[in-house]
């Protein structure tokens, strides 16, 4: 059995962007500043990083079983980069290229790495 090549892999991860996904999305992180509030509490402020994505509010609830709790995933997200951590936020911004949709926040709560085809994260739907 034959591995491919990192020109195969990096043209398949090309490919899958540029077809796969088109949707808009910011990945929202929390970030510590340095500096401390005056109870010697780290202050924080979120970042908030452009992705192309693609995004239904239709997960597959079965496959997530060993990733997190199936009762609260309302939705799946899936792009290339950058590399999320359980807890982020995801605010899907727009659908299919042209379309613009109410901004909805979401939190990541499983991630599954794809390697050459990026991540599927389990969003939880955030009240505001």
């Amino acid at each position: 059995m034959r591995l491919a090549s990192e020109r195969l892999t990096k043209s398949l991860s090309r490919r899958t962007k540029s077809l796969f996904f088109g949707d808009a999305a910011y990945l929202l992180k929390d970030v510590a500043t340095g500096e401390y509030d005056t109870y010697n509490n780290p202050v924080i402020t979120t970042s908030e990083i452009p992705i192309e994505c693609s995004y239904t509010d239709k997960p597959a609830v079965e496959t997530w079983r060993n990733y997190a709790d199936i009762e609260n995933i309302h939705a799946e997200v899936r792009f290339m980069e950058p590399r999320p951590a359980k807890g982020d936020r995801v605010k899907v911004v727009g659908r299919f290229d042209t379309e613009t949709m109410t901004d909805q926040e979401y939190e990541i709560i499983g991630i599954r790495d794809r390697d050459t085809f990026g991540y599927v994260c389990a969003l939880k739907q955030v009240s505001i």
